[in-house]
């Protein structure tokens, strides 16, 4: 199906970014056709070239890391659950 459209030179199409070509009569969008599509072997070859390439943390450095993800997580739990308590309290007597 086609979509009209008004100058447009980019529309999203099935979450890919695509090129609208639109003419000048019609100005409807025509989606664009597959071109240079990488087959399931080729994508996870490629896949693990790029993995290969990354920089991965080491060992230390990914242990103190998880330890202040979870300090945070515990201190704004505690935050969150007592301003709930506060706020629960502070309706409860006065708006309810």
């Amino acid at each position: 199906s086609s979509v009209r459209v008004r100058n447009v030179e980019h529309m999203f199409f099935i979450g890919r970014l695509d090129r609208v070509m639109v003419s000048s009569g019609s100005r409807r969008a025509v989606r664009p056709q597959a071109v240079n599509r990488t087959g399931p072997i080729a994508f996870l070859r490629e896949t693990m070239s790029e993995l290969r390439k990354s920089v991965w943390p080491s060992k230390e450095e990914t242990i103190r890391l998880t330890i202040v993800v979870l300090v945070l997580a515990v201190i704004m739990g505690f935050y969150l659950g007592g301003l709930d308590r506060v706020l629960a309290a502070t309706f409860g007597k006065y708006v309810l």
